[in-house]
């Protein structure tokens, strides 16, 4: 396969404006007052800083998902609330295994002349032509892994593959360095390939092998207890 170079050229930045969010105390902990601080629609949150220290804080279920709707998981931060207002970011989200609903937040205090290490979604644009000419479009990473100043730091990266052919595919070094904007992935990594629909139907087909094989062995392969169990027998006798 080769690298296409010329796909790097639609790296999109487009910097943030700062979004008030709204946030409480919290003085309850545990996983009991959690529960209750969802049945009542809030979310359970930290906000960490220099130092590690942490302020357990709270806010409404709805406020938050408005933020995600809207493709917001970079933006600079205006925590209201709080004794004195703090910029911050959103560090970690945990949510349901099953649902797309947010349990719990992590938020990293941020200063904005200091970099922050984070990840931003990548965003495919344009149809390729190895798509059109049948071929099939792996894509591999879908964040970015980059440190930047918070005021520098993109809601998304757009990759132009629109002129991606089969057997070719773009890595994280074809990227555009952006203004401000340090790519800390490794180098070498494929973000997205077109493969010929042969090769990936041979990849699938070992993948059920290899399943396949592994189940077997696991059949085949008495349990401990019944090893000791057969084993105490024939002492036994």
């Amino acid at each position: 396969m080769t690298s296409l170079q010329g796909a790097q050229r639609r790296g999109n930045l487009r910097k943030m404006d700062f979004i008030e969010l709204e946030v409480q105390p919290r003085e309850e902990k545990g996983k009991s007052a959690a529960r209750s601080l969802r049945r009542e629609g809030l979310v359970p949150a930290v906000l960490y800083s220099a130092g590690n220290d942490t302020i357990s804080l709270q806010l409404k279920a709805q406020d938050i998902a408005r933020l995600l709707q809207h493709g917001n998981r970079n933006a600079i931060l205006q925590l209201k609330g709080l004794p004195k207002t703090t910029t911050a970011m959103i560090k970690e989200i945990q949510k349901e295994a099953t649902k797309d609903k947010v349990v719990h937040l992590d938020f990293l205090k941020v200063a904005m002349d200091a970099e922050v290490d984070t990840v931003v979604p990548i965003e495919l644009v344009g149809e390729a032509i190895g798509v059109r000419d049948g071929g099939v479009m792996q894509h591999s990473i879908r964040e970015l892994h980059i440190k930047a100043l918070p005021k520098d730091i993109p809601e998304k990266y757009e990759v132009d593959v629109s002129e991606l052919a089969v057997g070719s595919f773009i890595k994280v070094s074809d990227l555009k360095q952006l203004p401000g904007v340090t790519i800390t992935a490794t180098s070498e990594d494929h973000i997205v390939s077109v493969v010929p629909p042969t090769e990936l139907k041979e990849e699938v087909v070992e993948e059920l092998a290899e399943g396949e094989e592994a189940a077997e062995a696991g059949e085949e392969a008495p349990a401990e207890g019944e090893e000791q169990k057969e084993e105490s027998t024939e002492e036994s006798k």
